[in-house]
């Protein structure tokens, strides 16, 4: 059952759902385009979100600009049941998770249980999945398991984020944003062509000082990024389409710092230090290096659309960079060699990926066929750990791990008659990974380990082959309604750990194996007559096989495999105009998940744990007004999330829990026309002090490692569309 928390907090926010329903089923006059329905191809063709049998939220690129959501992992405050972490810092890999469905493993050659796309390209690499929104069309976040009509198969769901395309109309805006920490933000396009022939260019960049004050050097947790994004647009003839991408971004702040919480006696580290000030975007950080992560690729989609079926071959190459120095220890006590905890993180991942997709549809049946290549090379050389200041060790770890998979999926829907429609899908896939991990110690007791084929024959290479599939039923008795009902069936592939081993820990430790997800849902899809009020519901449960579960045992992190964890809960979202030139979108996230049977490195075994980023509660609004002034409007705006209770580890640790807080934002923006908007804002606005990860070393360091989300932030925008 889900936990009774009795918190007030909890209270308020079903009481404000509950009477926003209440006012949201009054007559309305006016619609916008915060709550317009939206057009999605989540099911590979255009429908209206509320004909499509899934849990989905969806956001316009309209919406994203004016709910002032820029970053990829933004969109999360406005997503029932969906949170992101950041383990290592802003601007790092992100930890995405869905329904209780996600990853907290911050080392480079793990992928996500959610997978993101970008213009229907998979992105296997976690150090690329934080990146600057700019010039979208659209994001459809899918909850639920995935791999019968997209080429990734995922256990938790996916985020697909689709790009503006070039037209023939000129068309150009530009975005120009200042705000608190003397942040300048801007992106901007242009676009354009003939019948046969356009293009697109669209560019970002977003600069901040640190928004955490350090004593005793430059101050960490700002903001230095760029991206571009070419896009050429070809059609030779009516049913053909070739369209080529390019982008490239660059992301080259100061890296994020910890806030140091002392776990030892009397509130202080093993190292004698402790950051007792009360002020948790502050601190004393000695290491100030930097974060460096680019991102460059390219992919080509070719389309030819029949009369009856058409084909789309899609083959896209990414290659994400990473170098991070991290200040582990928070402090400013050394033994004369600087920082005492020095780790460096440096991968590099190539990745391909080839998809051709066949489909068809009629009146009655819909169906999509696919083949799907993937291939990624994660080369994790460079990455070291320096403990030589407590006169401890030094690893210099080298691996790389070679993923190949190919899979072959299929998806229908058949309608019976006006009410009635099947939807199934199939899926095959096999994969197989190579591993190398060298472990070289210098300084104390001088070693080396490697876990290769040669040293470990049978456990440095992992395979997996796997049939999964989905069954459901829509029913819709009028127009206005949708119900469905669906089972599916998601894996995710066995691994190896990397990162910074202990050697007497690593040979039982370094595979894990493939966990499974049995997916049940039901849920209904409402629209009132006059399309004012929409309303969506959803209930699952899922049933989860050897859920691949991360934990530390020292500087060691490993993943394991639990038992099995069990999850239900659902998602209510509502959006409507009431009344004239108001309007309000709601959403509430309800969740119970659980782990079982969690075998830690050290080999003790856990029950009853819950699952990181696994709010009990999640909940959302917006509200919005807009005031006419002539051929110019005035619009107040006021956003808010709620988050319960959650925990960053699954061993479930008092230090790392955060509880139950919310987030509010406002925003004022004047309409001068068509073309020119300016606003105001304010982000986070009562400057709620909140954890959006820990680690913790209490047993190996005495301390635990808070990142706290950003404060009080100002800014004005200016906006101009040709």
């Amino acid at each position: 059952m889900l936990r009774n928390k009795n918190d007030k907090s909890t209270s308020y926010i079903f009481n404000l759902l509950l009477s926003a329903t209440a006012v949201a089923l009054l007559p309305a006059v006016s619609q916008s385009a915060v709550s317009d329905e939206m057009i999605v191809s989540v099911q590979k063709r255009n429908q209206e979100l509320s004909d499509v049998g899934v849990s989905v939220t969806a956001f316009s690129g309209d919406s994203l600009r004016q709910l002032n959501l820029t970053n990829s992992v933004d969109i999360s405050t406005q997503t029932p049941n969906f949170t992101i972490g950041t383990p290592v810092g802003e601007g790092n890999n992100p930890s995405f998770v869905l329904r209780g469905v996600g990853l907290n493993d911050f080392n480079d050659n793990n992928e996500s249980n959610i997978a993101v796309y970008v213009d229907e390209v998979y992105r296997s690499a976690m150090a690329g999945l934080t990146f600057q929104m700019f010039d979208l069309e659209r994001v459809e976040v899918l909850r639920g398991p995935q791999g019968t009509l997209y080429g990734r198969n995922a256990t938790g769901g996916l985020v697909h984020f689709v790009t503006q395309k070039p037209t023939e109309e000129l068309d150009a805006y530009a975005d120009l944003t200042y705000g608190s920490n003397n942040q300048i933000k801007f992106e901007g396009a242009i676009g354009g062509g003939t019948e046969m022939v356009m293009g697109r260019v669209s560019v970002a960049t977003n600069k901040a000082d640190g928004y955490v004050s350090n004593r005793v050097g430059p101050d960490p947790n700002e903001s230095d990024s760029m991206a571009a994004r070419g896009q050429v647009l070809f059609k030779p003839a009516e049913q053909w389409s070739v369209l080529l991408n390019g982008h490239w971004s660059d992301a080259d702040p100061l890296a994020a710092a910890y806030q140091h919480q002392g776990t030892d006696v009397g509130g202080v580290d093993f190292f004698g230090y402790s950051d007792t000030d009360g002020d948790v975007w502050a601190g004393d950080y000695d290491r100030t290096g930097p974060l460096e992560i680019e991102n460059t690729g390219a992919s080509i989609n070719v389309d030819w659309q029949g009369d009856a079926f058409g084909v789309v071959w899609i083959t896209g190459y990414e290659n994400v960079d990473k170098f991070h120095q991290e200040d582990t220890d928070m402090g400013n006590v050394d033994f004369g060699d600087g920082s005492l905890v020095r780790p460096d993180f440096v991968a590099e991942t190539d990745q391909l990926t080839s998809e051709l997709r066949i489909h068809g549809e009629s009146d009655a049946f819909n169906w999509v066929a696919g083949l799907y290549y993937f291939d990624s090379e994660v080369d994790g050389n460079g990455t070291r750990l320096d403990l030589s200041g407590l006169g401890d060790v030094n690893f210099d770890v080298n691996y790389m791990q070679d993923t190949t998979s190919y899979a072959l999926y299929g998806h229908f829907d058949y309608a019976f008659n006006e009410h009635w429609e099947i939807v199934a899908g199939l899926r095959y896939t096999d994969e197989e990974k190579d591993y190398t991990y060298i472990n070289t110690e210098t300084n104390f007791g001088a070693f080396v380990y490697e876990f290769s084929a040669a040293t470990a024959p049978g456990l440095a290479r992992w395979s997996d082959e796997v049939v999964n599939g989905s069954l459901g039923l829509n029913y819709r008795p009028n127009e206005n309604w949708l119900v469905f009902a669906s089972v599916s069936t998601a894996f995710k592939s066995g691994g190896f750990n990397s990162g910074f081993l202990d050697p007497s820990l690593a040979l039982t430790n370094i595979p894990f194996q493939k966990e499974e997800l049995t997916s049940y849902e039901v849920g209904i899809k409402w629209v009132n007559t006059s399309d004012t009020v929409r309303l969506n519901a959803t209930a699952f449960y899922y049933d989860y096989e050897d859920l691949q579960a991360l934990s530390f045992e020292g500087v060691s992190s490993f993943i394991s495999n639990a038992s099995d964890a069990k999850v239900y809960g659902g998602e209510i979202e509502l959006i409507a105009n009431p009344i004239e030139n108001f309007e309000m979108i709601l959403g509430l996230g309800l969740l119970d998940a659980t782990a079982d049977g969690i075998r830690l490195a050290d080999n003790t075994v856990l029950q009853d744990r819950q699952l990181v980023l696994a709010p009990d509660i999640q909940a959302n609004a917006l509200v919005r007004y807009t005031v006419p002034i002539g051929d110019s409007a005035l619009v107040f705006q006021t956003d808010a999330m709620y988050s319960d209770d959650v925990y960053f580890d699954i061993v479930n640790q008092p230090v790392s829990r955060q509880n139950a807080y919310s987030v509010w934002n406002a925003q004022i923006s004047y309409q001068i026309n068509d073309n020119f908007e300016v606003s105001g804002w304010v982000r986070n606005l009562t400057d709620q002090e909140y954890k959006v990860y820990t680690f913790d070393f209490s047993d190996f360091f005495g301390f635990n490692q808070q990142f706290y989300g950003p404060p009080r932030w100002f800014g004005a925008s200016v906006r101009y569309r040709y």
